[in-house]
């Protein structure tokens, strides 16, 4: 196409020319514009034995494909134009319905294409089209564009003329306590305000309703209806403060007398936080599941664990705070206490297993029964081994066996041993191996300060190098070795830190040691000072290890 078929092309956009009828196709009617171009006017625009064979005139809209588009009924609806001219050289009023919106304002059928920019929407800045659109409203003509076939409408300057009527008239009724219809004009996260006849107040969020509202859009939208009550009008600063929540009943007026602690209800989960789940019980009206309320069983980290907003769940009511508005609901106490159910059946000595759910440096946690977990500490895992590493030791999911040393269901604290499954070899061991005494004993190890002797399977004494012999021994491997039975003299015996001192080389205690022994065995503080005294050393750290 040549530059200046391109031009001439061009200058049919959004014009009226006069066409002929070419043929019917399959897509429309083809019409002749001039000698070289061709429109397309749809199908529905002529019934087939209708469509005019004399020269007509269409609207060219738009050039797709090398073809034109064009439209007879829209060429027809031209010739009002002069009409809309005049309507907007007069400022003349118009209906129309809104039916879109686009970056620069609404679209409005008319009867003809028009537009409403968004200065001319409203007399407040709009931000949501949604509201206005399928709303039939009349309109000021502001512009009519012949060219571009097309009305600018203003709807802001019709609601202006009456603004200072009504506002007026609304100041000589303004007082607090006063109750309005008004119109949402606009919604924001912390409110919305409202039009009660040419003054805009702000509704703030907190006094919309009784219940709980994150976001003010949740109730209103811009254009709705509302009845609100005035709080408080500042004229200085031109502030008006609304309420709507005032009108309704407050929820919580009778709290007291409408709920009682154990009382069952349902409720709809509404909120969840990292401490719990708000439950609305009815309009209005929210209580708090706590966390620790959720469940006897599960380890829940955050409500949404179990928990989904919009949920209908069974709440008790534990917990009533009329006059600071707080109720506190409960989840897990809809079904028994598993802590009152296992303390009947688990009592001192009853001997169960469990599974191993965490490991700490301190014990492990077992559980013995949903819900239940008791602890067994390091120094309840061996009567022998007091350096129990509980990593080494216990592995979580494994199952064990354990029993139960003390409960306390209301702290929830259950105390379980694995040493007290077996007899204490030390209890049978002080039984045995009593101050002055000689025993028969096996040597078991060889250290450099002497020798370990086992006294029963379990408990080892220790022989002093100084006590191998009358005389002086450098190497106790010369003087005994593992698996040899000898009689040894018990020098001293203590249960709570699990030593007894042996000797081979005497066969009774010396008479002053005799004064410091009892029937028990020798107190721990006399029998540093004995040994001491006796051996005429100071123990090495290797000796008391």
């Amino acid at each position: 196409m040549s530059a200046q078929e391109n031009v001439h092309e061009q200058d049919l956009d959004n014009t009226v020319q006069s066409a002929t009828y070419v043929e019917t196709t399959e897509a429309g009617h083809i019409f002749a514009l001039g000698e070289q171009a061709q429109a397309l006017v749809l199908a529905e625009e002529f019934e087939v034995d209708e469509v005019p064979r004399e020269p007509v005139e269409l609207l060219v809209e738009r050039h797709i494909n090398g073809l034109w588009h064009a439209s007879f009924t829209k060429a027809r609806q031209l010739k009002k134009f002069e009409t809309y001219a005049q309507m907007a050289r007069d400022g003349a009023l118009i209906e129309g319905t809104i039916v879109s919106s686009n970056r620069g304002g609404l679209s409005v059928d008319a009867g003809v294409r028009a537009f409403l920019p968004w200065s001319h929407v409203d007399i407040h800045r709009v931000e949501d089209p949604s509201p206005y659109l399928g709303r039939r409203e009349t309109f000021q003509v502001l512009k009519f564009d012949k060219k571009e076939c097309e009305l600018v409408l203003s709807r802001s300057n019709l609601l202006k003329k009456d603004l200072q009527r009504e506002r007026a008239e609304t100041l000589e009724q303004l007082e607090p306590g006063k109750v309005f219809d008004g119109v949402v004009r606009s919604v924001k996260p912390y409110g919305v305000f409202v039009d009660i006849g040419g003054i805009e107040g702000l509704l703030h969020v907190s006094n919309m309703s009784w219940g709980r509202i994150d976001h003010p859009s949740e109730l209103v939208r811009p254009g709705d209806s509302l009845k609100v009550v005035v709080l408080d009008y500042d004229a200085k600063r031109d502030r008006l403060g609304l309420g709507r929540k005032q009108l309704l009943a407050d929820p919580w007026a009778e709290l007291t007398s409408r709920f009682e602690e154990g009382m069952i209800l349902g409720g709809t989960v509404v909120s969840l936080a990292d401490f719990g789940a708000f439950v609305e019980l009815q309009p209005g009206l929210e209580g708090l599941v706590h966390v620790t309320e959720l469940s006897w069983t599960e380890r829940v980290h955050h409500p949404r664990d179990l928990l989904e907003l919009g949920q209908e769940v069974g709440v008790k009511v534990i917990g009533i705070d009329a006059q600071n508005r707080r109720l506190s609901l409960s989840i897990k106490q809809l079904d028994e206490d598993p802590w009152e159910a296992a303390a009947s059946r688990l009592g001192e000595g009853t001997r169960l297993t469990g599974f191993v759910r965490n490991v700490t440096d301190f014990g492990a946690f077992v559980e013995v029964a949903p819900g239940v977990e008791g602890l067994v500490h390091v120094s309840n895992v061996s009567w022998t081994d007091a350096r129990i590493d509980p990593a080494a030791a216990f592995k979580v999911g494994t199952e064990i066996e354990v029993i139960v040393l003390g409960m306390d269901p209301k702290e929830q604290r259950l105390e379980l041993g694995i040493k007290q499954l077996e007899q204490d070899p030390w209890a049978e061991a002080m039984e045995i191996a009593k101050p002055g005494k000689k025993i028969e004993v096996e040597i078991s190890r060889i250290v450099d300060f002497g020798a370990f002797a086992t006294i029963i399977k379990g408990v080892e004494g220790l022989i002093h190098i100084s006590e191998l012999s009358e005389d002086r021994v450098e190497d106790a491997r010369r003087v005994v070795r593992p698996g040899q039975k000898v009689e040894a003299l018990v020098l001293a015996a203590d249960r709570s830190s699990q030593r007894i001192s042996l000797s081979l080389k005497r066969d009774e205690l010396d008479a002053p040691d005799v004064r410091s022994y009892s029937e028990e065995g020798l107190t721990t503080g006399a029998l540093g000072d004995i040994l001491r005294q006796q051996l005429g050393l100071t123990a090495s750290t290797q000796e008391e290890e």
